[in-house]
């Protein structure tokens, strides 16, 4: 089984997310003091994602070294940053990395949908090189078969047959490596716009959050109101509950998937007499 480290780097908070169980990887939380980052050891056969938990002073001390260290480092799947300070964090990144930034106090369902989607896709990645590095093993094999071929069959006809048979299946074989390095490398597409994409859909979630806060605050005025923000709230537990069991069986949304759940929250607001969001 598949190890996961989430790494929670941070000078105290907690981690705003209660590790779940996944039926092929096993997640695991690993604390670790700001001070202490650089004693952070990976292993490459894990799946390592950082959440680091800091303020703009503390994250300014130790930015270079941090990120010369973790930015591009081949075994960290996702650094993500959360910070009250998250615009001007966002701002001085590089593009080019493979961070997140959040404002904090961070959303725990906008973070544990974060955190599986990166999860997945890593263990997706790391079975297909598996399978790939399985299939050059092969090659080594089959080069055996032909050269005992050659002393079995004392026919040229019959060991040409042989030889031919097995350049064939090489052939095959070398194919599929293509395929499959062609797939990993559209998972990481689809992996770093998905990021970009969610990035966007939680801004929208947060303003959505704080106006939802204001008008239970309002609603509690009227008892009419208060029914109706206690529906709105079992709605969006029942919601979320089919977010996180459609995460656990497939590896992404697709297109039609993501258009279907924005019609959903449309219909739902409009039947709870709720305004549209854009």
């Amino acid at each position: 089984m598949k190890t996961a480290n989430i790494w929670h780097i941070t000078s105290g908070a907690e981690f705003p997310v209660h590790i779940w169980k996944h039926p092929r990887i096993n997640i695991e939380l690993r604390k670790v003091q700001l001070k202490d980052y650089r004693s952070i050891e990976l292993d490459a056969q894990d799946i390592n994602v950082f959440y680091v938990n800091t303020n703009l002073k503390e994250w300014t001390d130790i930015k270079d070294d941090f990120l010369k260290r973790f930015e591009l480092h081949p075994f960290v799947a996702l650094t993500i940053i959360a910070s009250p300070e998250a615009e001007e964090i966002y701002n001085k990144l590089s593009p080019k990395g493979k961070t997140e930034v959040l404002e904090y106090p961070v959303q725990p369902r906008s973070l544990r949908i974060i955190l599986d989607r990166v999860i997945q896709t890593e263990f997706f990645k790391m079975v297909a090189n598996e399978i790939g590095n399985s299939c050059l093993a092969n090659v080594g094999f089959f080069e055996g078969v032909f050269e005992l071929a050659n002393k079995e069959y004392k026919d040229t006809h019959k060991a040409n047959a042989a030889l031919h048979a097995i350049l064939e299946f090489e052939v095959k074989i070398k194919k599929n490596n293509e395929d499959i390095n062609k797939a990993i490398e559209r998972v990481n597409e689809l992996k770093n716009q998905e990021l970009l994409t969610l990035h966007e859909r939680l801004k929208v979630s947060e303003i959505i959050d704080n106006l939802k806060t204001m008008e239970l605050k309002h609603a509690l005025e009227l008892k009419k109101a208060t029914e109706r923000a206690l529906e709105y709230s079992s709605i969006e537990e029942i919601e979320m509950k089919n977010i996180l069991e459609a995460h656990t069986k497939l590896f992404e949304y697709t297109e039609q998937e993501i258009k279907d759940l924005v019609e959903e929250n449309k219909r739902l607001r409009k039947e709870l007499g709720l305004p549209e969001t854009n």
